[in-house]
């Protein structure tokens, strides 16, 4: 539940609001964590065109939004289409997607023209300038595989392949293909094109048809787990190019169009910080017209996708204090692996939820940006752990109050502590110590 008062507050987060564009009309996302090499330090970069149209796509350019707080937002055209062999007056900028090289270093930005091919451009920068980087002609000509040459994603290799592949395609012609590029980046390997299947269920060894279809694919690997994300929906597979098992609708409670996809077509996902993050583009006033909107991603025991309608709302990486909850899967950071975001379930296998929790140790979890914070207020936590475990609650790095538990506390149980805390916005950190689990914590007046 949500408190309803608007100020002073967090202003809502999303769609993502860069500070210096004059509108926030930027779709397609897909997100990356790069260097700064003006700061030093990390930032998350998210890669989008610029939607101008109201019942048909109206794309000129390519844009990079980059955050290191992913609340406060800045904006730089990275690619112009009169550097690229799309024509000049060119409407088709669509999506595209950005890596940094293995091999080289530099930065590779893959971009569509319109849904018929895609070309390549470079940069030894994360936010460009990026300069086209084959002499303006594209890597994925029209007609290169059966499907459609355009919606480009990056799998990069890791320890099981030491490949790089280019995955595109839609449901227009003949659905996802993927293609391994060179170690140059620049060129494909002919005759490597290979069909990515999506099969609606293990037992049925057939593409999937119909309604659940569309183009924009991104593929990511969570644990042991590959992913297949498209317009809302996703598969999975122990494979980085399929046969893919289709799961579910991350945007089952979202707006649809007739045909029964979600509201909203391009997402993007990757890990920060211990925190999975999930960025998509929404309809604002229709189809065409279009933002990204940034979320906290939950994943389930079971591969299932979840995010919260309320960080839907507000954006990540800020709290208000006067939420009713503000739950312990919402961090933005913790400092080991050994603090972890587990799935909670009834004895009947109901979910119900998350919550943070270690084994043994001394860990942190870190939410910035509390607004609203009164002096010295109170801090309920949910938890439960063992007897001498405990939280200690920082403010701004300074502790403001701490609980040990006198004996086991095998279920989660509401406990409250006074803080030493200052009036205003800042950072709440949570140490825990010993085997311990939070999921859910709530700010009060100290007076009440």
């Amino acid at each position: 539940m949500t408190d309803s008062r608007e100020a002073p507050g967090p202003r809502r987060g999303n769609p993502l609001r860069p500070g210096n564009t004059p509108d926030n009309m930027f779709p397609d996302p897909h997100i990356k964590i790069f260097v700064n090499p003006d700061t030093g330090r990390e930032n998350m970069y998210v890669y989008v065109g610029h939607d101008e149209g109201r019942g048909q796509f109206i794309m000129r350019d390519w844009y990079v939004l980059f955050s290191e707080d992913l609340v406060h937002w800045q904006c730089k055209k990275s690619l112009d289409r009169r550097d690229t062999y799309l024509p000049p007056d060119s409407t088709d900028c669509w999506a595209c997607d950005a890596v940094r090289s293995p091999w080289d270093g530099r930065y590779y930005l893959y971009y569509s023209h319109g849904g018929e091919s895609t070309g390549v451009a470079v940069s030894d920068r994360p936010d460009g300038p990026f300069t086209d980087a084959r002499g303006k002609t594209p890597i994925l000509p029209k007609g290169i595989t059966p499907t459609n040459s355009y919606d480009p994603d990056i799998i990069l290799p890791d320890g099981e392949d030491s490949r790089a592949w280019i995955l595109f395609g839609s449901d227009w012609t003949d659905h996802y293909w993927a293609m391994q590029l060179r170690e140059n980046m620049v060129e494909v390997v002919p005759g490597s094109a290979r069909k990515v299947p999506v099969w609606p269920d293990a037992d049925t060894h057939e593409e999937l048809l119909g309604p659940l279809r569309s183009d924009q694919a991104e593929a990511f690997r969570c644990g042991d787990r590959w992913y297949l994300y498209w317009a809302g929906r996703y598969a999975t597979s122990d494979q980085r190019l399929g046969p893919y098992i289709f799961r579910g609708n991350i945007g089952a409670d979202i707006p649809h169009y007739p045909d029964g996809r979600a509201f909203i077509d391009h997402g993007s996902f990757t890990e920060w910080k211990g925190q999975w993050f999930y960025a998509v583009s929404c309809g604002e006033e229709s189809w065409s017209f279009r933002q990204t909107w940034l979320m906290y991603l939950h994943v389930c025991d079971d591969g299932t996708l979840m995010f919260d309608e309320e960080i839907r709302q507000y954006g990540v990486g800020q709290y208000w204090a006067g939420w009713e909850k503000i739950h312990a899967a919402w961090y933005m950071e913790i400092d080991a692996p050994a603090l972890r975001k587990i799935e909670l379930r009834e004895e009947d296998g109901t979910h119900r939820g998350f919550a943070v929790a270690q084994e043994t140790g001394t860990h942190c979890a870190r939410y910035p940006h509390v607004y609203g914070l009164q002096e010295n207020m109170t801090l309920t936590l949910s938890l439960r752990g063992e007897a001498g475990a405990g939280v200690t609650v920082l403010c701004d790095g300074q502790e403001a109050g701490s609980l040990c538990l006198a004996a086991e506390t095998p279920a989660f149980t509401p406990v409250t502590l006074p803080l030493r805390n200052p009036p205003g916005e800042h950072e709440i950190t949570l140490r825990l110590t010993g085997r311990m689990a939070v999921a859910w914590f709530r700010f009060r007046d100290g007076s009440n």
